[in-house]
Parts: structure tokens; C-alpha cells; sequence
């Protein structure tokens, strides 16, 4: 299981769908029958009930709009025997005692931090944003990884792929994938038939603030020009903040001046048609430009329109969402290049200071860059990561071997990309921690044999595994009780 999806899709489909315990026993031993109690309270709200416990109607429809918001949309039948198997796999995990260290789920909530391009503060304060309880999100997260833990530990007791199926399948699919894989169908465009509400506004009335500078009758061509002057002073006062009102009481020769120049509301035919035009354009609370006319110059300010609001229903055609196209990852594309892919291994090690609850990331800055400076004094880095790394390749100096490109945290995977053979890097941050690196060597091999092997070894497990894990999850239903309320079955171990 890949844990760089975003955290805000892990959230929508892991948080709402979680199986509610009972308080008490629905099922007698014998009859597995729900008691009156239970039947009176629940009667209308019950999904399904697993053995003793129930999954409730909101549960379902909970889960149903969060894999409709994450892309993957099912019907509520679908969506209820994802619950029931859920329910049946935690049972199972209770069972085998299957548990997630600090350490495991710390891991993996620093790498969806990563992922999203945040710290794991940073990913706590953005959960908060989005309305979700971060204590139910890291339960959930380790719910995740345990229920992953258990199918690999069904998985991997059951699966076994030979070195003779894998120069099998490759000899039909030189690539190491079937030539459907990931490949992009361009689809026809899907439509959905929705309902829709048209709203109109159609205004009857309006209400102005007015800005009056007269023109006296038979004014000469200097009296005109300050008029207008004075009208765009007005104006200019308007523009750079001050109160429509204010500048009216100050400017205005208009009887409605004491008043901040307010001339009331009225039905738009009882307004000048010169007002009724200069403002069409004009968004309520907005104010027109200076416009002259006979009897001088003038400035509005719509305060208000009233009138009707038209509603229209009808029916419309919405496009839905093109599928995502599927991606290629550098290795896939490296399988099905022409010619020889050569590759670039890194021989690498390392000391490791992680980050932990009672470790914070700033006392981990301090030990790893009182690290580096043993370093720069001359102490050997061997000896150094010997008595202080944290990971587990401490006895061997740190050293973890040839590394070949993408199997590394991206942090650490560009750190040692920028060193030469004998250099040794400044501290670097990654999920797991503070680390200091040194490049050993470097190798170029073809490796497009060893891609398409591994990519055929990977197809025929995924193949193996998941007729395992369907299987193995008929078993699990065929031994419980499951009553499920939508298709009116019940299954009676």
C-alpha cells in the first residue's frame, strides 16, 4: 500500500466509515437474533450487523460521500461490503494481536506530510482548516496500516511466484506488463441530466445619493469650467475614500446636500431618464463619473435597487469529470523504452538522528549538528555512525549499501545526488528524521533487464495475491453472522 495519497483523500474515506461497537450483545449464541431492545432503538438506522456489532445507515451514506468526493464513486451496496469486510478484517487483526508501533505510524504520517510539500506540523494545522479532528485522523491512519499489515501477513504466507513464472510471463510480455497497463482510452464525454434553478433579477426601484453643482442660467465659459472643477474635486475626494455623504454636505448645491445628499427610493419610471441611463452600468453602492446636464453637473451613488426575483427550472445536460488518466512511473517507462536504460546506483551511507514525540525536530537539529561538527574536526564518519546513528545500519558504519534511484526518500535521494564520490553532505531533513551523508561510489549498469523482471515478478504477485485476499475474505463472511439489511440476506455461521 502507497501512503503518498493527499492526506485530505485519506481523511474523507477512512474517518466517516469507521464500524461503531455495540454496547451490548445483539445476537444470542444460539439464534444470532437481534433482541427487542436493539430492534426498537435501531430498527430504522441499521445497515448491517456483523456478528455482535452494526454498521448504521449514517455510516453508509457517511462512506459513499467520501468515496464520491475522493473520485471513486460506488453504489450503497458496494459501499456496505466494503464495510462488512472492514469490520471482519479489524476482527481478524484484533485476533492475531496485529499492532502499529509510535515509530511505523510516525514514519508514515511524515511521509504523507512530505508528500503534500509540509512538515508534520504543517499537515496538523491544515487538517484543523478542513474540519478534521487530528486525533481521529492519526487512529485512522494506524488503522490503515494495520489493516495493509494483515493483508501482507495473509498475502505473503500464500503467495509464492517462481523464478519459472516470471521467464514465463516475460516471454509473452517482454516489458513486464500486460499491454493494457496504464493505458490511456480516450472516452466519450459523459453527460448527467440535473435540474438546475435560473435566477433573474428584475429591479422596479432605485434609491441615489446625488452631488449637485449648478450652472446658473446664460453662465460664461470660465463660470462653466469652474463648475466643472469643482464637481471633479468632488468626485476625486470620492475616489480616495471619503464618505459619499461627507463630500455632498461639502460640495453640493442641491437642496438634498444637508440630508449627505439623499434623494429616498422610487420606481424607476419616476426618475429622470438622464439617472435612470448614466446608471445602468452602475453596481448597487457604486458612483458614476461626473455627467453634465442643462441645468449644471452632476455625480450619483446607487445606493439600492429593489425588485423581483424570477426563478426558472430546467433541466440540463452537465458534463461529469473525464476519468484520470493513468501515469507511467519512471520505472514502467524505463520497461518499455527501446534500447538499454542505464542506470546510476549510489553506494551510501548515513547517520540517522530521528524525530520523535519525546525527541522534537529542533533537539534532533542540535544532535546532528553537533554531529557534523565531530566531522569537520576529524573523527571518522564510521565510528560516528556507529555510536550514534539511529537506524538500523549503525553496526556497519552506516553504510546501507548501492541505492538505486527511487527507492530513497526524495529529501535524502537529492541530497546524494549533488555529492561526488568522498563528499560528505550538511545535514539533511527527510520523514524519518535529521541525516548526514557520505558517497562512497557510483556504478552505471543497463539495468532494463533487471526492471522488466522485477515489474513481471511484481504483475504475477498482485495477480496471486489478490484471488488470496478474495478468498481469504469469502472465509472470513462464510464464518461470521452477517445480517445485511440491504439486500435482506443473512449469512448464519
Amino acid at each position: 500500500m502507497q501512503y503518498s495519497k493527499t492526506w485530505l483523500k485519506i481523511a474523507l474515506i477512512a474517518l466517516p466509515g469507521l464500524v461503531l461497537t455495540a454496547p451490548e450483545a445483539l445476537a444470542a449464541k444460539a439464534t444470532h437474533k437481534v433482541t427487542k431492545q436493539r430492534q426498537g432503538t435501531f430498527a430504522d438506522g441499521i445497515a448491517a450487523v456483523v456478528n455482535t456489532d452494526i454498521i448504521t445507515m449514517k455510516q453508509l451514506d457517511s462512506r459513499m460521500r467520501a468515496m464520491e468526493v475522493s473520485g471513486n464513486p460506488v453504489s450503497k451496496e458496494e459501499a456496505l461490503s466494503l464495510l462488512i469486510d472492514e469490520h471482519l478484517m479489524n476482527s481478524q487483526a484484533e485476533q492475531l494481536g496485529i499492532r502499529v508501533t509510535q515509530e511505523r505510524l510516525r514514519d508514515v504520517l511524515n511521509g504523507i506530510a512530505q508528500e503534500n510539500g509540509m512538515t508534520l506540523e504543517q499537515l496538523q494545522q491544515a487538517a484543523k482548516q478542513h474540519g478534521i479532528n487530528w486525533d481521529d485522523y492519526v487512529a485512522n491512519m494506524a488503522e490503515q496500516v494495520r489493516m495493509e499489515d494483515l493483508r501482507s501477513q495473509v498475502v505473503q504466507s500464500r503467495v509464492h511466484v517462481s523464478e519459472f513464472d516470471v521467464k514465463a510471463f516475460l516471454a509473452q510480455h517482454p516489458t513486464g506488463m500486460y499491454p493494457e497497463y496504464k493505458k490511456n482510452v480516450v472516452s466519450q464525454p459523459r453527460y448527467e441530466k440535473r435540474e438546475v434553478i435560473e435566477r433573474s433579477f428584475d429591479p422596479k426601484a432605485v434609491a441615489f445619493q446625488h452631488i449637485y453643482i449648478r450652472v446658473p442660467e446664460g453662465a460664461s465659459d470660465e463660470e462653466v469650467a469652474a463648475a466643472k472643477k469643482k464637481a471633479d474635486e468632488a468626485l476625486a475626494k470620492i475616489r480616495r475614500g471619503a464618505s459619499f455623504a461627507s463630500v455632498a454636505r461639502q460640495y453640493s448645491d442641491g437642496a438634498e446636500a444637508k440630508n449627505g445628499g439623499d434623494l429616498g427610493i422610487r420606481m424607476n419610471e419616476d426618475w429622470p431618464e438622464l439617472f435612470m441611463a448614466v446608471t445602468k452600468k452602475v453596481r448597487d453602492g457604486g458612483t458614476t463619473g461626473v455627467f453634465k446636464a442643462s441645468n449644471g453637473f452632476h455625480i450619483l451613488r446607487v445606493v439600492e435597487r429593489r425588485g423581483i426575483v424570477n426563478e426558472q427550472r430546467k433541466v440540463v445536460n452537465v458534463r461529469l469529470p473525464d476519468p484520470p488518466q493513468a501515469q507511467l512511473t519512471p520505472r514502467e517507462q524505463a520497461a518499455r523504452h527501446d534500447g538499454p536504460v542505464e542506470v546510476t546506483d549510489t553506494h551510501v551511507r548515513h547517520i540517522l538522528i530521528r524525530v520523535t514525540p519525546v525527541f522534537s525536530d529542533a533537539q534532533a537539529k542540535a544532535k546532528i549538528d553537533d554531529i557534523y561538527q565531530k566531522l569537520q574536526s576529524g573523527q571518522q564518519f564510521a565510528d560516528l555512525a556507529e555510536k550514534y546513528s539511529q537506524d538500523s545500519s549503525a553496526p556497519l558504519g552506516g553504510d546501507i549499501g548501492w541505492v538505486t534511484p527511487g527507492q530513497s526518500d526524495p529529501a535524502f535521494e537529492q541530497a546524494m545526488a549533488s555529492l561526488q564520490p568522498g563528499q560528505v553532505s550538511a545535514p539533511v531533513r527527510s520523514k524519518f528524521g535529521w541525516h548526514i551523508l557520505e558517497v562512497l561510489d557510483r556504478r552505471t549498469e543497463d539495468k532494463q533487464a533487471s526492471i522488466r523482471h522485477d515489474l513481471a515478478y511484481e504483475t504475477l504477485y498482485q495477480e496471486q495475491a489478490q484471488h488470496v485476499l478474495q478468498d481469504w475474505l469469502s472465509q472470513l463472511r462464510s464464518q461470521a453472522y452477517i445480517d445485511n439489511r440491504l439486500t435482506g440476506q443473512t449469512n448464519r455461521k
